[in-house]
């Protein structure tokens, strides 16, 4: 069966290169761009119907000016059950998730459990770990597949 994405880009519009080229049938959940800061933690959540039995959740991240702080990435199905691996990033390190960097963009993205930029302090939201991207000129990409089954709705959050 081919395989479909859901993808979350965060601040940019997807284009095809090393990180994206087999990526199909992509679903954009949030687009953020000229964000306005916010300086505390605030959880996303949207819901998403799977078009296939593998799925692709995908942070797509520039941010030119500043950083973008993720932590507690969650995908549930209707019974509740978690179906990321590491999504408070509580390894200390990316295990689980696919991290490309195809234009070797500064500022990119680490896990941490602290951080600062321009006067801003920046902390897990949760547990001792955090993401925190500032890609600049040019995205880095943070994803995870996980299974799904087709029609069944998922509450995706961050």
């Amino acid at each position: 069966m081919k395989e479909r994405w859901h993808f979350v880009p965060i601040v940019l519009a997807i284009t095809s290169n090393t990180c994206t080229a087999g990526w199909s049938d992509v679903t954009s959940i949030y687009h953020c761009d000229n964000c306005g800061n916010i300086l505390s933690w605030t959880q996303a959540t949207f819901t998403y119907v799977a078009i296939a039995t593998t799925t692709r959740i995908s942070f797509a991240i520039r941010e030119d000016v500043g950083y973008f702080a993720v932590d507690d990435i969650s995908v549930k199905n209707s019974g509740d059950t978690e179906l990321l691996t590491n999504g408070g990033f509580e390894t200390g390190s990316k295990t689980n998730w696919f991290y490309c960097n195809p234009n070797g963009a500064s500022a990119s993205g680490v896990i941490t459990s602290s951080a600062s930029n321009r006067r801003t302090s920046y902390s897990p939201h949760s547990g001792t770990y955090f993401y925190w991207d500032g890609a600049v000129g040019v995205a880095d990409y943070l994803s995870q597949t996980f299974s799904t089954i087709i029609g069944q709705t998922y509450t995706v959050t961050y």
